[in-house]
């Protein structure tokens, strides 16, 4: 039952990851009308496979990382990671400890 519970509240965090996305790119985009948008013409957000020198591993970018790759299946292997580092949540690991995680998120 745990297990189910964790799932949903993965996909929650999800869900409310992508309205963050949402209402920021509103605020960020000038008002104009909506122009439907066809499959072909949609851009999925890249994240870097690997950080160069120019990008910097916050954690925006290692949360949009993560995130790609929960959706893969991979979400016991990212919770793994996490708790290989010593702590029980992404929002747990500090600053300089994104780096790391983020380069052994790369094998997954």
């Amino acid at each position: 039952m745990s297990e189910g519970l964790l799932q949903m509240a993965e996909g929650y965090e999800q869900i409310a990851a992508g309205i963050r996305k949402m209402v920021a790119a509103q605020e960020k985009a000038p008002e104009k009308e909506a122009k439907p948008v066809k499959k072909a013409e949609k851009k999925k957000e890249s994240v870097p496979d690997t950080p160069n020198e120019e990008t910097q591993v916050d954690l925006k970018t290692v949360r949009a990382f993560l995130t790609e790759r929960s959706r893969k299946g991979k979400t016991s292997e990212i919770k793994h990671l996490i708790e290989q580092l010593g702590y029980e949540k992404l929002s747990d690991v500090p600053p300089e400890k994104l780096p790391e995680l983020y380069e052994k998120a790369q094998v997954l």
